[in-house]
């Protein structure tokens, strides 16, 4: 977790401390979305549609620590002369993900049953896709904070 992450939860632990409720009880049950971009992947997989569904479709497997969860429905879409649009629904995770091979670039949202599967969704992404540089923005379902006029 970064720096602005600790800092946003740091102002959710002492938002709902107020109201009487423990923020880490709250953050354990509810969905987690992950806003994801990743640099420098090679071109090869991100212009190959079977090779990016094969990612998304075997992220939180077995392998990641998960019972397998079977893969509901998949679509993807294969963009001429490259580039891919994939979705991924299982019973822990929906995924979306863009790519921009000609730019080494891929955008990805996973929304997650909880922060763990998450963060080993996009674990087992980043295997297949191999990108060099990850940014991550985590937000959190089902949180209300009051937002103060400036």
């Amino acid at each position: 977790m970064n720096t602005a992450q600790n800092v946003v939860h740091a102002v959710q632990d002492a938002r709902l401390a107020d109201r009487g409720v423990a923020y880490e009880s709250v953050r354990n049950w509810m969905p987690t979305h992950l806003l994801v971009e990743m640099w420098k992947s090679p071109f090869s997989i991100l212009a190959d549609a079977r090779e990016v569904e094969k990612a998304l479709s075997r992220a939180g497997s077995e392998e990641d620590g998960f019972e397998t969860s079977p893969v509901a429905e998949v679509r993807v879409h294969q963009f001429e002369p490259y580039g891919v649009s994939c979705a991924v629904r299982s019973l822990h995770a929906n995924i979306v993900i863009h790519t921009w091979p000609e730019n080494g670039y891929a955008a990805l949202d996973i929304y997650a049953s909880s922060r763990d599967h998450a963060y080993r969704v996009l674990a087992g992404i980043e295997r297949g896709l191999l990108p060099e540089n990850v940014q991550i923005t985590e937000l959190n379902r089902g949180e209300h904070l009051d937002i103060e006029d400036t």
